[in-house]
């Protein structure tokens, strides 16, 4: 069974457990079969690359490193719901057309694919 996240690419989520907690930021990347996401501006880490023809000179960049999904919540892009721009759970319904679609846990709205 392949595994799953409650988040996907492009989503907007809020950062709420670790060093950065209240951070908020899009993903980037999702990384299911680790269980892990990167999220924009979050976990930043030192690489250090080497010289090379393109870099004479060898640099350090500052990038993105992947963090926990249970980390992070989604953040409600309903304004009607009680929880809008705030972190909610998500859960799973299946449409009357046979489809299945993320849902706003507290307001019961759909969550649109963010690309």
């Amino acid at each position: 069974m392949k595994p799953k996240l409650h988040v996907r690419h492009g989503d907007m989520v809020e950062v709420v457990a670790g060093n950065a907690k209240g951070t908020r930021g899009r993903i980037i990347r999702a990384m299911p079969s680790k269980g892990k996401v990167v999220v924009e501006g979050v976990n930043m880490v030192w690489k250090h690359m080497k010289r090379s023809r393109t870099r004479q000179r060898g640099e350090r960049i500052e990038i993105e490193s992947p963090i926990d999904a249970s980390n992070v919540m989604l953040i409600c892009p309903n304004r009607d719901c009680k929880a809008f721009d705030r972190g909610v759970r998500v859960r799973k319904m299946t449409r009357p057309d046979g489809k299945k679609a993320r849902v706003c846990a507290r307001c019961g709205a759909e969550i649109l694919k963010n690309e």
